[in-house]
């Protein structure tokens, strides 16, 4: 499964995102084929920001598609522990790292579960056994019979009917399908933490605040305000510390927030709508910047996400070279002002 872009977006050596996204036009911000499950289309969302389902290409999520016994053990794995992480498989398959996590330090499947079989489809009933295990301890390294595994997955709210009669649990299961799965699953154990899934931006003193998130503030008082993340890791970029939540990702340097990113697209922003308190509004192809000039704060609005940073005095040559649209009264007077 592909990762249709790194929400740390890759920057020019400069700090500033200035090639142009991808503009195939698309129904739905994340997934151009997602509209049709419109069932779906939260849990779907909710799943990729977790980084437990990916695309399987730019833009393209397949919902109809069958999940394999390996995709699905893996999906499960990362929702249990969200920190997880595969390391190398040396020689083996991708799969191993998660075959053995929920086998032997989990018990999520047992020992009737064929390696051999970890790349074809996987039903609703075998589905049923693995979240059944997942929800109750007890059955867990054991076989669990059609009638269990259906009950336990059906009266705790993970496991519906494709039919209000019908669980289909002869069929195979959808990514669509996974993804609310999944989504329930996280639902239950709590493990999405404190969710910001609308974006509330404003500008103060010349800073962008994200829910509550700027540049500057300290560990401590991000956590005070989202929690703890789910997982940690290090920027793309330029390696420097992040913390992954489920809507954001908080970028670190030397203790201090250096950049915020939101981990879903704001239509408003992307399209220059919104007037934040005097920011100079800037367009490429498919890209809206918001700058502050005095300060040196940018908000950058792209077509999956929207992020808060400091520029490092590189902006203003982009738009001194003519590079960027002016979209408001502000960046127009700032043309003028450094020309």
């Amino acid at each position: 499964m592909k990762q249709i872009k790194k929400w740390t977006t890759a920057l020019t050596a400069g700090g500033v995102l200035l090639l142009s996204l991808n503009s195939t036009t698309q129904a739905h911000w994340l997934f151009k084929d997602i509209d049709h499950v419109a069932w779906a289309q939260d849990s779907i969302i909710n799943a990729y920001q977790m980084n437990v389902i990916d695309g399987i290409a730019d833009h393209e999520f397949a919902p109809q598609s069958q999940v394999t016994w390996a995709q699905f053990i893996k999906m499960v794995v990362t929702t249990d522990n969200p920190a997880f992480t595969a390391g190398g498989a040396g020689s083996g398959s991708w799969w191993q790292p998660y075959f053995t996590e929920a086998r032997q330090t989990k018990g999520f499947i047992d020992g009737s579960v064929k390696k051999e079989n970890m790349n074809k489809p996987i039903s609703r009933l075998e589905l049923a056994r693995i979240v059944s295990r997942v929800i109750d301890p007890a059955l867990r390294s054991k076989p669990v019979d059609d009638k269990t595994a259906a009950d336990v997955s059906r009266k705790n709210g993970i496991l519906q009917g494709r039919t209000d009669t019908d669980l289909a649990l002869d069929q195979n299961l959808t990514r669509a399908e996974a993804a609310v799965i999944i989504d329930r699953l996280f639902q239950k154990n709590g493990k999405y933490g404190k969710r910001h899934d609308t974006l509330q931006v404003k500008a103060e003193n010349g800073k962008f605040i994200l829910n509550g998130l700027a540049v500057g503030p300290t560990t401590d008082e991000v956590h005070a305000l989202l929690g703890k993340p789910f997982a940690t890791g290090k920027d793309e970029a330029d390696g420097n510390p992040e913390e992954i939540y489920k809507n954001f990702v908080v970028t670190y340097y030397e203790g201090k927030v250096s950049r915020i990113t939101f981990k879903a697209a704001d239509n408003d922003l992307l399209k220059a709508k919104k007037d934040l308190n005097g920011a100079a509004v800037f367009q490429n192809a498919d890209t809206s910047f918001y700058y502050f000039p005095a300060s040196g704060e940018l908000l950058t609005a792209a077509d999956s996400s929207v992020y808060v940073r400091k520029d490092s005095n590189n902006f203003p040559s982009y738009v001194k070279g003519g590079e960027l649209k002016a979209m408001n009264e502000a960046a127009k007077a700032y043309q003028r002002q450094i020309k």
